[in-house]
Order: C-alpha cells, then structure tokens, then sequence
C-alpha cells in the first residue's frame, strides 16, 4: 500500500510504500508515517555517515529484527551529483533497491525481505528518504567468514568449507546473471550467511542492481565477477578461482568464450584489489594472482 501526504506546503511532498500486510505490524511498532520511521532512535545504530544511517531495530517483542536505512542531504553538491540518478529524474535509490530486493527474495536469493520505503521531496528534489527491510537470521558477512572463521577450522574441514562457499557463490552468482539481472555492487560485504549456513547465502545492499531487457553479455556479467574477484588472491589459490570461474559457467574446461570472461575480469578487477582488500583485511598472505 503506498500512500502520498503533501506535507507542510505545496513545495513538499512525502512518499510512503508498504508491502503488503507490513502497515499495520510497523504502526504497532512506531514506525508507520514517514516522520517516525525518518527519526526512529529505536534500537542500535549499525553504520552511520555525514549523510546516512543504519539501524537495527527489534519489533514484536524482539521476534523480529529490522534494518532501517536511513540518508538525507548535507549539501547542494549531493543533489547535483545525483541529479540523474533518483534525486530529481528518474527512481530514488529506496525506490530501485525495494524494487530489486523483492525481485530477489521471489526469486529465493536473499533471505532479507523488503517492508517498506519512503521519500520526502522539496520543490521536486529527493531531500530525505528510508527503506526498510526484515532481518536475516545470525547473518555473517562473506568477508568475516573467510577473514574470521575459515582460518580457525581445522584442516579437513577448512579445505572443504572453501569449497563449499566457492560452490554457493558460483551458484548464486549464476542465477542471479541467468535472470538477466546485475547486482553493481557484488563485493564480499554484500553476501551475507545466515545461521553459519552457507547453502543459505543471501545478497543485500542493491540500489544499483539492474534489470537487463535481454541475455547478459561479456561485459555485464564480467563487473559482477571482478566485484567478486578484486580481494581473492590475497585468500584463494588460482586454482579455486579458476574452479569457482568454471562452476559458475557449469562447464569443465575453459573454452573461448570462458577465456575471454576470464580476461576482462582481471582487466576490471585490478584496479579494485587494493581497495576491496582494505574493505577485508589490512594484511593478509598474498596468493599469486591468476
């Protein structure tokens, strides 16, 4: 159910969207007009910039966790920045990453359900917005489980946990591409394990997650992998990444068209690793790279 209030002047507008049977269960919980889900101070705060915010919140009696992300603007030069991208033409970020998440989780590759979002605009311009969403159940990022917890299992069972992750990520990676669908930010910290079960991956944050109108080429499906790649040699042998390459294409051996997905994947990973190894680690064993 969507509902729109005109605010305190003619200049200002505000959006409010919710999924269905969610507005009744989030008015229970304080969070059922813009202003209180905006200002909500419920819970404890996960992340927070200059400009955004997230927060965990626990309803019903702790037996529901909710994310509440929050952004608002700090200054002119974020507005014209984003002039294109949602902040006066087209959807609002909020808008496209409740969107996306509800594509995901129909199509069972998150665990995280979106519940709601909302927009206030000024004289047309994106001013304030939120989005919220479910929780996943004892969720663990995929750059904690191979940074925290791979390396503290005893052998046997370490050498198969990598294994079975590179198989979950593979998977999860190709269904998501054969939907003809792009995540844009594909990196470690987006892949979340829920309950220390890694055949329950799910995806998250994906604002810039896009729907593609027809079969994805090299391009498309080679910046989702490079997102994937950019960290994994300081981690993964070449033989593993090569093996996640070719499950993720279910096929044995590297033809051409593998060869060619391989090469612009390290054309568009290399620039990242530094970074993304940052997002993970500050050091780390360095494997060579592929």
């Amino acid at each position: 159910m969507s509902r729109r209030h005109p605010g305190v002047s003619v200049l200002r507008s505000q959006y409010l969207h919710f999924a269905p049977g969610w507005e009744a269960r989030l008015r229970a919980a304080g969070l059922g007009t813009f202003e209180l889900a905006f200002l909500c101070e419920q819970g404890t705060v996960v992340r927070r910039s200059g400009s955004s915010e997230v927060r965990r919140v626990e309803v019903e009696g702790a037996r529901q966790v909710l994310f509440l992300k929050k952004s608002w603007v700090t200054r002119w030069a974020q507005l014209r920045s984003r002039l294109f991208r949602g902040t006066f033409f087209g959807a609002s970020q909020v808008r496209r990453e409740f969107g996306n998440l509800e594509r995901l989780h129909k199509w069972q590759l998150t665990e995280a359900t979106p519940v709601a979002f909302g927009e206030e605009r000024r004289a047309g311009w994106l001013w304030r917005s939120f989005l919220i969403t479910t929780g996943i159940a004892e969720p663990m990022s995929m750059d904690a489980f191979i940074r925290d917890v791979l390396p503290s299992l005893p052998g046997a069972e370490r050498w198969s946990g990598r294994g079975e992750l590179l198989r979950q990520v593979a998977r999860l990676t190709r269904v998501l591409h054969a939907r003809q669908f792009t995540h844009g930010d594909l990196y470690w910290r987006n892949l979340v394990i829920a309950d220390n079960e890694l055949a329950r991956l799910s995806l998250i944050d994906m604002p810039r997650g896009r729907q593609h109108p027809r079969e994805l080429g090299v391009a498309a499906r080679a910046a989702d992998l490079a997102a994937l790649d950019a960290p994994a040699p300081w981690f993964f042998r070449r033989s593993e990444r090569l093996r996640f390459l070719l499950d993720y294409r279910q096929t044995r051996r590297l033809d051409a068209d593998g060869k060619e997905l391989i090469r612009q994947v390290l054309k568009l990973a290399g620039p990242m690793r530094r970074k993304q190894l940052a997002h993970v680690q500050d050091d780390a064993p360095r494997h060579a790279e592929m």
